[in-house]
């Protein structure tokens, strides 16, 4: 594949846009796997995770098919729509800014959660240890977790600054990369393990233990979203 090294704006779409041109005037046949994400980061001079982005948002609109643990297939140019998610934020940058935000938000909330938002934790936990027994994962769950953890920080700010994190969590690219992400059974669960580690802080009343847990969390995301997928 020919592709151009591209600007430091916008830099999924900016790929995402090159191969799709590829693909619809035919220089990229349907059914044929795109190079390895690691390729790709090397002729583009970017990151991984950027790349991901560029094909999931490909994916999105439906020119592609990505296969974890395989690779990205190009589905081809049909009646499915070509509009790229130009205004999704990316997971990448978002999952930036929760790193700085949500550890304090954490340790705020194990000194002032309300025994409403105590119950709130619990019923989620319990909603998440169900869907990892069978399988499964759900953005709704992950959100009504750390949301009660934001509406209990005692900062409104805050609390808003991270509602607008979660609304840009729910755009389809952001949901898609973390569907992606959580398709192995051994991430699942310790994302579920980090989440029983959080509960039990802010229960306990313990702040520096909240905030570690929350800190130890968004850094194993982090560092999954840099793992290849290949």
């Amino acid at each position: 594949m020919k592709l151009q090294a591209v600007s430091n704006r916008k830099l999924y779409i900016q790929i995402a846009d090159q191969i799709r041109d590829q693909i619809l005037s035919g220089s990229v046949g349907a059914g044929q796997q795109l190079p390895s994400e690691r390729d790709l980061a090397l002729n583009l001079g970017v990151s991984r995770p950027t790349v991901r982005e560029a094909l999931i948002a490909l994916e999105v609109a439906g020119l592609l098919e990505v296969r974890v643990g395989v690779g990205a297939f190009v589905k081809g140019p049909g009646n499915e729509r070509v509009a790229l998610p130009e205004l999704s934020s990316s997971p990448v940058e978002v999952t930036a800014v929760r790193r700085l935000l949500e550890p304090e938000a954490a340790a705020l909330a194990s000194q002032n959660i309300s025994p409403e938002g105590t119950t709130r934790l619990a019923e989620t936990l319990r909603r998440m240890r169900s869907e990892t027994a069978s399988g499964q994962w759900s953005v709704e769950s992950d959100r009504m977790l750390h949301m009660t953890l934001a509406d209990a920080c005692g900062n409104a700010v805050l609390r808003e600054m991270l509602d607008g994190l979660w609304k840009a969590r729910g755009d389809e690219l952001d949901t898609r990369f973390h569907q992606h992400l959580v398709e192995t059974g051994t991430v699942r669960e310790h994302i579920l393990a980090d989440h029983e580690a959080i509960v039990a802080a802010v229960v306990s009343g313990n702040a520096d233990a909240a905030r570690n847990a929350m800190a130890q969390h968004l850094q194993f995301v982090a560092n999954a979203m840099l793992d290849a997928w290949e």
